[in-house]
């Protein structure tokens, strides 16, 4: 924009320090109030803007809502031609989207959160104002655990969006509330709108899947809206219709239970043949005791994690299996769970479950008995039968381990049958991935501070756009233990889809001057060349580098002088 960069001062006050997002017409900054000495959010407006007026005015209404969970819209102003307007700065929080980069939430976490952001929505509303376009990019969560909502009336209006008649904005925002609480329960989207960084919800007959189908340990009343509101047009008409339905929640953050998700088949005891699964925490035994309930909600949540982990790599074959065992699981947690809070409890045997209990508990579900538990008698099983059940559930659950590790290892070309041979991929580890600056005067190259990384997703401009985009952060989190892989293909040249080359964009925020960049790559060897581009392509990039069947640590050194650029493209034209 014009006459905009850091350190520009707006408003005789607001000095302008780093650039976070940038459009065609729309810039983000952080900035420093020098008058009360802070630090704050500011989002430039340009001239051009076909909405300007209307941005403007949204958010000088927003500013006068007063509720501790949005975030606050401090001031408004125009200044050369630039519009902007001020928000209190949240550079400590991560969005939703960010934090469901490292998997789903506790279910009590994920009420909590939707619930409050549908009370600051309730709050918006009885003010005229709605978001209209609410995704877990808007929702921030502070270090001490405070939600806080970005994004009401302004959100809309920057898309220059025309608002619906208040009853249809009403239930459109208790529509996106329903979508955030199936994303934290599941790390998928439900909407019909794609949203960066989270992918889509897988869909089925009449909508997408429940929630409960999907994850484990999801609560039955968040389980039923998200089916009533997605998938049969019903539920909340308002923020806060669903914030009273699911009320009440926890007033702090609720952490994740550290448990190791090993699932034990215990042999039938002496007294009365029943089968446990029992999860393995880590670190010290917890000082006050836990109650059969929770350690069979916590177990139930372990087994599906494990066994679905597990079918997502085997594939659709042991698909049948697994879903018998999942369904164990679940009844498992959901019969341990009412025990556990029923009053009076003593009997610490009590959370547990018999095999034919926990599958008599799903007999809503139409699946057949497991075999030899005859279906039409209320007799207890046998001693025998109960053992050869045991047996039965062990043996799916070590073919599922078997099929899971072959299909891990990959399938052969053209036979469908398992290989030893994996198909070619490229894989980039951390030490993070560095672009280092030089100044524009000088002739050669030199070595200079690392340049921060503002983002990164995976770039597959011949495919489908996308390339694992969810693991392309990890190239610079700086943690040895991840990395970024690419799908397979069937062969080195990417298996005959007619793709040149595929790999990761890193966004810098800013244009920056680059001249060498280091990359770790997991495996070899590779052909990489590496490109200084203005924009989301490699139109007009420049080429920094290029080094062939590589392998290990690579260094890429620009041997003249490169134009400043706000994104780097590793970019591979074959695979390992």
């Amino acid at each position: 924009m014009h006459g905009i960069g850091p350190g520009t001062t707006l408003g005789g006050r607001y000095s302008l320090r780093r650039r976070l997002r940038q459009g065609p017409d729309i810039e983000r900054w952080t900035a420093h109030d020098t008058t009360l000495e802070r630090q704050v959010a500011l989002t430039v407006v340009d001239a051009d803007h076909p909405n300007r007026a209307g941005i403007l005015d949204a958010a000088r209404r927003a500013a006068g809502v007063e509720d501790t969970r949005l975030v606050r819209i401090l001031d408004v102003g125009t200044q050369d031609g630039n519009s902007y307007f001020i928000e209190e700065g949240m550079d400590d929080a991560q969005s939703l989207a960010a934090i469901l980069l490292r998997g789903t939430l506790p279910a009590e976490e994920a009420r909590r959160i939707v619930g409050e952001v549908a009370s600051a929505l309730e709050t918006a509303r009885q003010r005229g104002l709605h978001h209209l376009r609410l995704t877990p990019h808007h929702v921030l969560r502070a270090p001490d655990g405070t939600i806080k909502l970005s994004g009401v009336a302004v959100a809309a209006a920057i898309e220059d969006a025309q608002e619906p008649d208040p009853a249809a904005a009403s239930r459109r925002d208790a529509v996106c509330v329903v979508g955030l609480a199936y994303a934290a329960l599941t790390g998928r989207w439900p909407l019909e709108e794609r949203v960066p960084g989270i992918e889509p919800a897988p869909r089925v007959v009449g909508g997408v899947a429940a929630p409960s189908e999907i994850a484990a340990g999801v609560p039955g009343d968040l389980d039923a809206l998200c089916r009533m509101t997605l998938n049969e047009d019903t539920g909340p008409l308002t923020p806060g219709d669903f914030a009273s339905q699911i009320a009440p929640w926890s007033r702090g953050q609720v952490h994740r239970v550290a448990v190791d998700p090993t699932l034990i088949i215990s042999a039938p005891g002496p007294s009365n043949g029943s089968t446990e699964i029992v999860p393995q925490a880590d670190g010290p035994a917890p000082e006050a005791p836990v109650g059969a309930g929770e350690r069979a909600v916590a177990a139930g949540a372990a087994a599906t994690k494990a066994v679905d982990t597990v079918v997502a790599e085997a594939g659709a074959a042991v698909g049948l299996i697994v879903g018998k065992v999942g369904s164990f699981a679940r009844a498992a947690a959901d019969k341990a769970a009412v025990a556990g809070t029923a009053p009076g409890e003593s009997d610490p045997g009590a959370g547990r479950m018999t095999l034919r209990e926990a599958l008599s508990s799903r007999a809503e579900t139409a699946e057949p008995p497991l075999p030899l538990l005859p279906a039409s008698t209320a007799l207890d099983p046998s001693r025998d039968q109960s053992k050869v059940v045991v047996l039965i559930v062990a043996t799916f659950l070590a073919l599922s381990l078997l099929v899971g590790y072959c299909g891990f290892q990959g399938l052969g070309e053209g036979s469908g049958l398992p290989s030893s041979t994996p198909k070619p991929t490229v894989a980039v580890k951390p030490p993070p991935v560095t672009a280092e600056p030089t100044a524009p005067d000088q002739p050669e190259p030199s070595a200079g501070l690392p340049i921060a990384i503002l983002s990164a997703t995976g770039f597959d401009p011949q495919g489908d756009g996308q390339e694992k985009n969810t693991q392309a952060p990890r190239v610079y989190d700086g943690d040895l233990a991840t990395s970024w892989t690419s799908e397979g293909y069937g062969s080195t040249s990417f298996g005959g889809l007619g793709k040149k080359g595929l790999g990761v964009r890193l966004d810098l925020g800013q244009p920056t001057s680059v001249n060498q960049v280091t990359v770790d790559l997991g495996i070899g060897p590779v052909d990489v060349t590496v490109y200084a581009a203005t924009g989301d392509s490699l139109d007009g990039a420049t080429v920094l580098g290029t080094v062939n069947a590589a392998t290990g640590r690579v260094q890429v050194k620009a041997t003249g002088a490169i134009p400043q650029t706000q994104y780097v493209i590793v970019w591979f034209t074959t695979l390992a």
